[in-house]
């Protein structure tokens, strides 16, 4: 059953008598927008914390870790849905695209419950894990955790759903209703921390409230989209298992990077809470480049996804190059200011000395890599849209992996300067962005000479 809808032909037509770099951004604005909104939280929220000391930023940014694995662990449905509803309104098959949303909302929120159930009965255990070395510091992380966890109950659904409507080539709707949220979270945060004196658990519930109302939203929002509205769609295990498929190389390439991120943070943890807050700042700014470089991937993802699906190669092809061309402009300026402001951009969050000297060698470090973390974003962006997931988790788990017998390496060698985790992290990105463009430009041209 093939129905037109207004989202796919609005990209379609513009895709064919327009720019594919124009379209790429106009997709693309919005998906920036909200990420740079959710990097303004994250650096207000940080500023927020930070006036509670450098041990309130190092406690929510251990538990901030394991918060962290929602967004992984929840792309086991999040990137596949995306994924699926693109192809099917790629050959206008709104009927199709209706089923696997309503087969991934059973799926999601299944996910969130055993995900917040899981946080909640080991939250204790994982803290322990990053051995805080600081008693006062790894109860405020255990405190933090066991509350922040009731927010991923929403934060599946919120991902879940904003996957979906960028995937069927509406990224407003999920900008607006994400735009509310943050918004509504910088204010209870501020309420919570300071007024009435709630500390980090403030900012903990302030999340709860503000994703439980994102999640009201869009689900008003689905309700009033004839396109996505499961309305009389019954659940398909056989839809789920194929969401499930693509989404399974990402969630496992998500998870992983996040237990590489704890395992380094254990390593880090050996220069003290100083050295962990510098990190959680420094991870923060250096998301300038990261937020807006997977606005476009998603964006690219999206029309490459619906290429795909009308059987448009060559579309396809274009939109990888225009791809490139923003990650090498959006790489570019972001290394230049990250090496150029170290030091003002890192003193906005921390002000004590030892912290900024930290920071500023952080973001001077990982400045040197930004130029191929873009471009690795936007391969990865053109293979989900082609439906090869599991290539860009291979490539990234692979070198995600060796950044721990790097960094042990460096160490060694180095004489233990914290510089030699900086300078590990920071050849495996650029690593990543190398292999994983040169693997999508060898393989789709095989796969376009098949097709001719």
């Amino acid at each position: 059953m093939a129905i037109q809808h207004k989202g796919f032909s609005s990209i379609s037509s513009n895709i064919q008598s327009n720019s594919i770099f124009i379209q790429l951004i106009r997709l693309s604005l919005p998906v920036i927008a909200t990420s740079f909104m959710s990097m303004a939280y994250s650096f207000i929220n940080i500023a927020f914390v930070g006036k509670l000391g450098s041990e309130a930023v190092a406690a929510v940014g251990s538990a901030s870790f394991y918060m962290n694995l929602s967004w992984g662990i929840s792309s086991l449905l999040t990137v596949g849905a995306g994924i699926k509803v693109s192809h099917a309104i790629g050959e206008n098959n709104t009927y199709l695209a209706k089923c696997y949303v309503r087969s991934g909302i059973v799926g999601i929120i299944s996910l969130a419950l055993f995900f917040f159930l899981f946080l909640v009965f080991t939250g204790d255990f994982l803290i322990s894990l990053i051995r805080l070395n600081n008693t006062v510091v790894e109860q405020a992380a255990k405190n933090y955790l066991l509350t922040a966890s009731v927010s991923t109950l929403f934060v599946f659904q919120n991902l879940f759903f904003s996957s979906v409507f960028v995937g069927y080539g509406d990224s407003k709707s999920p900008f607006i209703i994400n735009a509310i949220a943050l918004s509504l979270n910088i204010l209870l945060d501020y309420i919570f921390i300071f007024p009435i004196h709630m500390g980090i658990i403030g900012a903990a519930l302030a999340t709860i409230i503000s994703q439980s109302i994102a999640t009201l939203l869009f689900y008003i929002k689905l309700n009033r989209t004839p396109g996505l509205k499961p309305y009389g769609i019954v659940f398909r295990y056989v839809l789920l298992r194929k969401i499930v498929g693509l989404g399974t190389s990402p969630a496992i390439q998500r998870i992983t990077f996040t237990i590489i991120a704890i395992v380094m943070a254990r390593i880090i943890s050996e220069w003290g809470a100083t050295a962990i807050a510098v990190q959680k700042v420094g991870v923060q700014i250096e998301a300038i480049s990261y937020m807006t470089a997977g606005g476009f991937m998603s964006a690219l993802s999206a029309i490459s996804g619906q290429a795909y699906g009308a059987k448009d190669y060559q579309t396809q092809w274009k939109a990888f190059r225009s791809g490139m061309a923003l990650a090498f402009s959006i790489g570019i300026i972001t290394s230049i200011v990250l090496i150029t402001f170290s030091k003002p951009l890192f003193s906005i969050f921390l002000n004590d000395t030892k912290s900024i000297v930290m920071g500023q060698e952080y973001l001077i470090i990982l400045g040197t890599s930004q130029l191929f973390v873009c471009l690795e974003l936007m391969a990865t962006g053109a293979f989900f849209g082609w439906g090869r997931t599991h290539i860009p988790a291979i490539t990234g788990i692979t070198l995600t992996v060796l950044r721990i017998p790097m960094a042990l390496a460096f160490i060694h060698l180095w004489k233990h300067s914290l510089a030699s985790i900086w300078w590990s992290i920071s050849i495996s990105s650029i690593a990543k962005g190398i292999i994983l463009v040169s693997l999508y430009i060898i393989l789709f041209k095989l796969f376009f000479k098949t097709q001719k």
